[in-house]
C-alpha cells in the first residue's frame, strides 16, 4: 500500500471534492477548481507518513494544524458570476475572528470524508498565461469529524423521475438526460463509468456527477453501461433509435 503524505507535503485534489457549509441553508456547496491542499500539523505525534493509506493522513484527529488551498479561478459560463464556493471562502477571508470561522468538508476519489472548522486567516491571488489561480490560508479549529463510509449496493438509471431500463429516441429528436441513482442514497461514493456499445447509433456526452446526455444518431439498437467505481455495480439502459 502507499504510504501516506509527510506533515506539510501538498496533495494533488483534482478528484477530490471540496464543500463549503452554507449557514443560510445549511447545505454544503461545492468548491470548483480545488487542485492542491496542504496540510500542516502542530503535534509531534505520529505524523501519518508509516503504515497508513494515502487518504488516511489527513483524518487523522487529536490535533491542531493548518491547511492552504490553492486552485484556479472559477467563472460560470452560463451567468458570467465566480463560482459560489469559491465566492464563500473570499467572504470568511475578508471577515475576522469568529465571524471568519467556515465549515469544510473534504472527500477524496474514493469516497473517504471528513468535517472542520477552520479559520479562513487569508487569500492570495496571483495571474499568468494559464489564468487566475487562488490559494487561502486557514487555521484549524477543534478536531475533525471523520464521516462514516457507506458502500454502493446497487445503481440504476432514469429518465427524469421515472426508472430507465429502455428507452426509444428518432433520428433528429431531442436529446435525453439520464441522471444515475445510487443505493444508498447517501452512498459515499458515486463515481460511475460510462460504456456505449453503438457509437454510431447514440453519442454519450455532458458526463456530469449526475448523470449524461444522450443524442440519437441513426437507426438501430445501442447498450449504455454504467458501472460504480466503488463495488462494481452495473445498470444497463437499452437504446433504440427509429428512423423519423
Amino acid at each position: 500500500m502507499a504510504k501516506g503524505r509527510k506533515n506539510g507535503c501538498p496533495v494533488n485534489i483534482k478528484n477530490w471534492l471540496v464543500y463549503i457549509l452554507d449557514v443560510a441553508t445549511q447545505e454544503f456547496v461545492r468548491i470548483y477548481g480545488m487542485n492542491s491542499l496542504t496540510r500542516s500539523t502542530d503535534s509531534e505525534t505520529e505524523d501519518g507518513s508509516a503504515e497508513t493509506d494515502v487518504w488516511a493522513e489527513p483524518y487523522v484527529t487529536k490535533r491542531s494544524g493548518s491547511i492552504e488551498l490553492e486552485g484556479k479561478e472559477v467563472v460560470v459560463e452560463s451567468t458570467g458570476e465566480n463560482d459560489a464556493g469559491q465566492e464563500m471562502l473570499n467572504n470568511y477571508a475578508d471577515a475576522a475572528g469568529c465571524d471568519a470561522d467556515a465549515t469544510l468538508k473534504f472527500v477524496d476519489p474514493y469516497g473517504h470524508a471528513w468535517v472542520g472548522d477552520y479559520i479562513v486567516t487569508g487569500r492570495e491571488t496571483s495571474a499568468d498565461e494559464s489564468g487566475t489561480t487562488l490559494s487561502w490560508s486557514l487555521e484549524q479549529v477543534g478536531e475533525v469529524e471523520v464521516l462514516p463510509y457507506e458502500q454502493v449496493t446497487a445503481v440504476a438509471l432514469k429518465d427524469g423521475e421515472s426508472a430507465a431500463e429502455s428507452l426509444n429516441l428518432t433520428i433528429g429528436g431531442a436529446a435525453k438526460i439520464i441522471t444515475v441513482d445510487f443505493t444508498p442514497a447517501t452512498a459515499s461514493n458515486k463515481r460511475f463509468k460510462v460504456t456505449n456499445n453503438k457509437r454510431t447509433v447514440v453519442s454519450v456526452s455532458n458526463v456530469t456527477e449526475e448523470g449524461f446526455t444522450i443524442t440519437p444518431l441513426s437507426a438501430g439498437t445501442a447498450t449504455i453501461s454504467v458501472t460504480t467505481v466503488s463495488g462494481g455495480k452495473t445498470a444497463n439502459l437499452t437504446v433504440t433509435v427509429a428512423a423519423s
